[in-house]
C-alpha cells in the first residue's frame, strides 16, 4: 500500500515539477527578452525563477531518491548478499539522518524567515524556504518505503 501511496506522491510532485519547470524557463526567458530587446529589465522575474529553482531543486532531490537518479558508488562486491543488506541499511539511517535535518531544521528556518518579505513580489520569504523541510518530508515517505523493501529483501536472504 505504502509504494501506491508513493507512486500517487510522486506522480502529482513530477507533474507539479514539470509545471513548475516550465514557469521557470518562461520567467528567464521574459527577463532576457525584457533586458535585451526591450531594454526594461523586469525586477521580479529573478526572484520568480530562484523562488522556482529552490522547489525544483529541494523536490527534485527527494523526487531523485525514490526514482535511483541519485549517483552511487557500489564498492562491495556483488556476491555477498548480508554484507550489501548492512550497506544498504546504513545508507538508509544517512538518508533519514538528512531527511530530518532538512524536515526539522528547514522548517525552523522557514518559520525564522517567514517575517522578511521578498520585495518585488510581495510575499513572505517563508516560501522561499519552504521546499527545505517538504523535501524532508518527501525523503523520509520514500524513505520509509525504501525500508521497507529492504526488510522484504532481508527475509528473503535467509530464507
Amino acid at each position: 500500500m505504502l509504494t501506491r501511496v508513493c507512486d500517487r506522491v510522486t506522480l502529482v510532485v513530477r507533474t507539479l515539477m514539470w509545471i513548475a519547470f516550465a514557469g521557470l524557463i518562461g520567467t528567464v526567458a521574459l527577463q532576457v527578452l525584457a533586458r535585451n530587446v526591450l531594454m526594461s529589465p523586469l525586477i521580479w522575474t529573478s526572484d520568480v525563477a530562484q523562488l522556482l529553482f529552490a522547489w525544483l531543486i529541494f523536490v527534485g532531490a527527494a523526487v531523485g531518491l525514490r526514482t535511483g537518479a541519485h549517483y552511487r558508488v557500489d564498492m562491495l562486491p556483488e556476491g555477498n548478499r548480508p554484507l550489501n543488506l548492512l550497506a544498504d541499511a546504513v545508507a538508509l539511517l544517512a538518508g533519514f539522518a538528512v531527511a530530518w535535518l532538512l524536515l526539522y531544521y528547514g522548517w525552523e528556518l522557514a518559520m525564522v524567515r517567514k517575517t522578511a518579505t521578498v520585495q518585488s513580489l510581495d510575499i513572505s520569504r517563508f516560501w522561499m524556504f519552504l521546499p527545505l523541510p517538504v523535501s524532508g518530508g518527501l525523503m523520509m515517505l520514500y524513505l520509509a518505503e525504501a525500508a521497507m523493501r529492504l526488510v522484504a529483501a532481508r527475509g528473503e536472504a535467509v530464507r
